[in-house]
């Protein structure tokens, strides 16, 4: 029962008790109170435990009351925690989370650090923070680009990373904003992001991001610079091997004086090789590829007088051949 009606009904059975005994007894009666006689009417009399009583049950009710108000608070905050805790999950952006009871712990410690990912999307939650979350995987999984407003990601999110995918997809030109960003987002999704700069941008502006180069990266540039039809200067590749610390095998050596000759004139790849071999010594047989390619034969008889015996025997071999009249493909030897 409600404590109001609770007082109602009290009262309104004082009143009538109190009333009744009054008309069937019309006297009164003394009661000594301490060495103080106190005289009332019988019928306020019978009232009064009455009374006492319902003061002490109004003040049990109204204890207990409160207590299950203050139960039903921390429970209700807590289904608010669990929702929020749900939410960050199926946002794959789960976070530990404060709760008041025991019930909500047991399962939010799960949610907590989990991942929910939906079979489907036909749903029916009445809660909107749950309903959005469900909206954001649907679109980003469908690959489209979604403004998150609602929730805070972190840089490696699989969906926040996703979602940037979409808008390169969308906006190619945003690429430029996740370069300059990429001191906190995942090194693949700025490569992707760079593979598409590349296909609009000048190579003084793709330098820029030469830490984000490897071989694979550099061979990507020369293949978007191709299909520009757009120069390369050697200076350039020389700067972005440098700055991004990338260390080749011979064979990645090989790969890249086969893949150059499409972007650099023949004077410029020499000179690149020149100096790479200087650098390093694993580039020697990319630089003796080079001299063959270039019909060099004298300079690259020259370089392999200078070589330990035993090292280069493949372009060696080469030659012995080239000098008995037969000519093989040079890159049946690398």
């Amino acid at each position: 029962m409600r404590l109001n009606k609770y007082i109602f009904f009290s009262i309104l059975l004082m009143i009538l008790v109190g009333g009744l005994v009054y008309t069937q007894i019309d006297a009164t009666y003394t009661f000594d109170f301490f060495g103080v006689p106190v005289t009332l009417p019988v019928a306020v009399w019978i009232v009064i435990p009455m009374f006492i009583m319902f003061l002490a049950s109004f003040f049990h009710m109204a204890y207990y009351s409160f207590i299950n108000f203050m139960v039903l608070k921390r429970y209700k905050k807590d289904y608010d925690v669990l929702v929020k805790s749900f939410a960050d999950a199926i946002m794959r952006e789960p976070k530990a989370h404060n709760y008041k009871t025991r019930e909500a712990k047991n399962l939010g410690h799960v949610t907590d650090r989990s991942e929910v990912i939906p079979k489907d999307f036909k749903i029916d939650t009445k809660d909107e923070r749950l309903k959005k979350a469900l909206e954001y995987v649907k679109d980003i999984t469908n690959g489209i680009y979604v403004e998150i407003t609602d929730f805070k990601l972190s840089p490696s999110n699989p969906l926040l990373v996703q979602n940037y995918e979409n808008r390169l997809k969308e906006e190619p030109t945003y690429s430029g904003v996740i370069l300059k960003n990429c001191d906190s987002l995942p090194r693949a999704l700025c490569k992707d992001a760079l593979r598409i700069y590349m296909s609009f941008s000048e190579p003084s502006k793709i330098k820029e991001y030469a830490k984000l180069f490897d071989l694979e990266m550099l061979l990507a540039f020369f293949d978007a610079m191709r299909q520009k039809e757009q120069k390369v200067e050697y200076t350039d590749i020389l700067y972005i091997i440098q700055e991004s610390g990338m260390k080749l095998s011979e064979e990645e050596y090989i790969v890249l004086a086969q893949q150059v000759k499409s972007v650099l004139a023949p004077d410029e790849r020499l000179k690149l090789f020149e100096i790479l071999k200087d650098r390093d010594e694993r580039s020697e047989g990319a630089y003796l590829f080079t001299l063959l390619d270039l019909e060099m034969i004298d300079k690259a008889k020259e370089f392999l007088e200078t070589v330990q015996e035993g090292e280069h025997e493949n372009f060696k071999a080469y030659l012995d051949l080239k000098e008995c009249g037969r000519n093989y493909p040079l890159e049946l030897f690398v």
